[in-house]
């Protein structure tokens, strides 16, 4: 079981890496350094890895999923983090950036992703969506204070 973790986790982030080079030949170095954020949060999530919680998450974050009947916070987040993690396992994923606005300590991403998961059925599904974060960089860190957007809806 750990080894098929392991697969997994390597298997998000090289793809995770390879999907970030969309950004590297046109955009600037502080984009660049963004996306990267992006990238690692994704991997460290698919790996079940909740410590990006503390170290990528400004404690002042809201953020509304598609779906959800109001926005919500980093307690919020943290709760639910627990539930998805016991319940969900990611086989595949891959970002698809569409842009990286930064203006001062505000960078604003927008992406599309796809995603291979499993539910604790063993059903498989493969999903589409899309966010806008926004990430703060604060004390030379990068950390998400907002985001929206989700799986887009089933056809």
């Amino acid at each position: 079981m750990i080894n098929r973790m392991l697969s997994v986790a390597t298997a998000a982030v090289v793809l995770c890496a390879w999907a970030g080079g969309a950004l590297a030949d046109t955009d600037s170095a502080a984009q660049q350094e963004v996306w990267k954020v992006e990238l690692q949060q994704w991997a460290m999530a698919a790996a079940k890895d909740d410590s990006w919680l503390e170290t990528m998450v400004h404690p002042n974050l809201h953020f509304w999923e598609t779906g959800a009947p109001m926005p919500r916070d980093k307690a919020s987040l943290k709760h639910w983090a627990r539930y998805t993690n016991e319940n969900t396992t990611t086989l595949e994923q891959e970002l698809f950036p569409i842009s990286v606005t930064i203006t001062g300590n505000v960078a604003v991403v927008q992406y599309h992703y796809m995603v291979a998961r499993k539910n604790f059925k063993e059903e498989r599904e493969t999903v589409t969506g899309h966010y806008t974060d926004i990430l703060m960089k604060d004390g030379g860190k990068w950390m998400f204070i907002a985001w929206e957007g989700g799986d887009d809806p089933k056809k």
